[in-house]
């Protein structure tokens, strides 16, 4: 008895839970991505160039008081940091693939030579994306560092292709 009331409960409870969830994310208004697109800028993952960069390490190093343990804790963090940036990277990269497969639709242009040239940037990008993640890892133990640039540029290459499909979609609205 007292189970299958804690079992109801519990199922009327997470069937609430994902109700809220469902709702949310079909809520009318919440981001058109046509101005989301209008305020984004990958310059802004421009200080993730020099959170991995050794000569901090260095600098730190020849400070007096200096001990590993603060070098290790500050690269952690650095990782850390470094790592949210490259999530934010990610999403904002599919975002702007998720516009440039949209506009792609309502082209006047030939769409087949877009939707190819999407999946080479698309490659182009997840390349990259594996490559810093490769460099970040032989970072942790000291090993080279990350080099952000082709990541950021591959990531500006899909920002301005997108930005140049919008007129075609716009004459045909």
């Amino acid at each position: 008895m007292v189970f299958s009331i804690v079992l109801i409960f519990s199922m009327t409870l997470a069937g609430g839970l994902l109700l809220r969830v469902l709702v949310r994310r079909t809520r009318p208004g919440t981001c058109d991505p046509l101005e989301w697109l209008d305020d984004f800028s990958a310059a802004a993952y421009r200080p993730m160039e020099r959170l991995l960069d050794a000569r901090d390490s260095a600098f730190l190093a020849s400070q007096a008081g200096f001990e590993p343990s603060i070098a290790r804790r500050l690269r952690r963090q650095r990782i850390g940091i470094f790592q949210s940036y490259l999530h934010g990277m990610i999403r904002d990269f599919h975002r702007l693939f998720g516009v440039a497969r949209f506009v792609t639709v309502y082209a006047s242009q030939d769409s087949g030579a877009l939707a190819a040239d999407l999946w080479r940037l698309r490659w182009s990008f997840y390349r990259c994306l594996i490559a810093i993640e490769a460099r970040v890892a032989f970072s942790t133990i000291g090993l080279g560092a990350a080099d952000v640039r082709g990541l950021r540029a591959s990531l500006e290459r899909m920002q301005l292709y997108t930005q140049r499909l919008l007129p075609a979609v716009e004459q045909v609205a």
